[in-house]
């Protein structure tokens, strides 16, 4: 029964796929998600499956990170596919985006459920190729652009997978990820894959596809990038990557670039001026602090075992945090239900992410701060906390200001909506099983406090609030620094003060957009050296 309800959950969405181009219908976007939903009731947590005809042998199981990952996540994908059948969108491009939808949920579950490399590699290649179809849906320019830029560093990403796969295969003889505890990897192996994962996850230089497609690609698209897809790439380092079989110095490369992670996207996201953006670079920071924290685990600064089950309940939660907001903000945005269940769902949403009490996030913060005993970790936390609180602050208030467009308003899709707020204010925990601490509440607090003192200088300055363009970092940060000076030479006018001005960001023509395929040629060629060096060297 659980090898056969196994292949059920890996198949399934390839069957419904196939009959929503026989026999179209917007409901088999949720029916695609019916056997991994049953999965808890049904599959027993260390069940496994070996089909030897299959590829170079596919090995499927269910152990505890699955049996956390998987039901969760086919939730998001639920959601997402009831909101995509009741809005105007999935009637306009159900055909292109039903499709996708349905594929990148196969590869997902496969690469959830998949106990080898190969199958892995399958499920995360399927799903990000077809994601680039949900993204061009919409099929306006800038949907189009974003999508291009999404599938290079996709690409890229997949490429230097593969060649970590076949460098680790050829190593160790074996394709099965339980047999690389203990096992020591070859460093270039290392660095393909925390390149190939980390482009999922969105690390600082690698994130440029990030803001984009989260601010011009479908909401419902969104919520399954920003949830269920992007976990996919913490799932990648925790397969491939055991404890022990990584030289600490690269925990120590991880943990710094986590770090930076961590105030690269709260600073950021504070200078957005659109929600979905902000949203964006909030994933970004919070990426940035699992990759931090996963490199504190591989560099041995605590005990690896209760740390990496600690990032695993704070990815759970932040999967199903993040699609509840982007599907918050997107009913805000088109009226589709009444403010006040808007944003008070969202409100709610918010405070679980910063880690209120009697939250959610703050059973994963407790977690984290439990396994995290290290000075420098504990800093960490509580910037990233602070962080956070700014971020939803901002969020907030954008929300409560932004325009709202009078569309026709429809209930199913804010009753999945609020049920997915009620799973994500409190799973993978049960309320009672919270423990509630009014220290919790310092990081909101201190962010209420910075966030009245930063509006009261910016009002008595008569300065701008900061604004960097999503994906444009340097003219966007050049055009800031312009109306700074402006500002500031507007103050000090009896002052002598020196004349000088700013670079003008280059205006980039439209069709610049093609060199983004010469630099994913680029990324290749440099890939495939890599690989026959590292298939030599094997």
């Amino acid at each position: 029964m659980d090898a056969a309800w196994l292949i059920a959950i890996a198949g399934w969405p390839w069957l419904a796929a196939v009959l929503s181009t026989i026999r179209p219908n917007h409901w088999w976007l949720p029916l695609g998600t019916l056997p991994a939903l049953a999965a808890p009731l049904v599959v027993e947590t260390g069940s496994t499956l070996h089909l030897d005809w299959l590829l170079l042998g596919t090995y499927l199981g269910y152990d505890a990170t699955t049996s956390l990952l998987l039901p969760f996540s086919a939730f998001i994908w639920f959601t997402a596919g009831v909101y995509a059948a009741t809005t105007k969108f999935a009637a306009r491009s159900y055909r292109q985006f039903g499709v996708c939808f349905l594929v990148a949920m196969a590869g997902n579950f496969l690469l959830l459920l998949a106990a080898d490399m190969v199958s892995f590699y399958l499920g995360f290649a399927v799903m990000g190729i077809a994601a680039y179809g949900m993204l061009i849906a919409p099929r306006s320019q800038r949907a189009r652009h974003a999508g291009r830029v999404y599938l290079v560093f996709t690409l890229v990403g997949e490429l230097a997978l593969f060649a970590a796969l076949v460098i680790v295969a050829t190593s160790l003889g074996s394709t099965l990820f339980a047999d690389l505890h203990g096992h020591a990897l070859p460093a270039t192996a290392v660095g393909l894959l925390l390149l190939g994962f980390g482009i999922k996850l969105g690390l600082p230089g690698l994130h440029l596809w990030l803001p984009g497609a989260y601010r011009f690609a479908p909401v419902v698209a969104v919520a399954v990038l920003s949830g269920p897809m992007m976990k996919a790439g913490l799932l990648g380092w925790l397969r491939f990557l055991p404890p022990g079989s990584v030289d600490p110095a690269w925990g120590d490369a991880l943990l710094i670039i986590g770090s930076v992670g961590v105030v690269f996207g709260s600073l950021l996201g504070l200078a957005q001026r659109e929600p979905r953006a902000l949203l964006a670079y909030s994933s970004i920071a919070k990426m940035g602090l699992m990759t931090a924290l996963f490199g504190a685990a591989l560099a041995g600064l605590v005990p690896a075992t209760a740390l990496l089950t600690a990032i695993v309940l704070f990815a759970v939660h932040h999967l199903l945090v993040k699609p509840a907001l982007f599907l918050g903000v997107d009913l805000r945005r088109h009226g589709r239900a009444p403010p006040w269940v808007v944003l008070g769902g969202t409100g709610l949403l918010a405070l679980a992410l910063l880690g209120a009490p009697l939250s959610g996030g703050a059973a994963a913060k407790q977690a984290l701060t439990a396994a995290a005993l290290n000075n420098q970790l504990g800093v960490l936390l509580i910037g990233a906390a602070l962080g956070t609180a700014l971020l939803m602050l901002r969020l907030m208030w954008l929300l409560h200001t932004q325009p709202t467009a009078h569309d026709q308003r429809s209930t199913a899709a804010p009753a999945a909506w609020l049920t997915l707020v009620a799973m994500a204010l409190w799973a993978p925990w049960l309320p009672w099983q919270i423990t509630p601490k009014l220290s919790e509440m310092l990081p909101l607090l201190a962010a209420l406090v910075i966030a009245v003192l930063a509006a009261g200088i910016v009002r008595s300055l008569n300065l701008a609030s900061p604004y960097i363009a999503p994906g444009d970092m340097l003219p966007g940060a050049v055009r800031t620094a312009q109306l700074f000076v402006t500002r500031l030479r507007t103050l000090l006018r009896p002052v002598a003060f020196p004349e000088f001005s700013l670079p003008a960001p280059r205006a980039t023509p439209a069709n610049e957009g093609n060199s983004l395929f010469v630099a994913g040629l680029r990324w290749l060629a440099v890939f495939v050296v890599l690989l026959i060096a590292g298939a030599a060297s094997g």
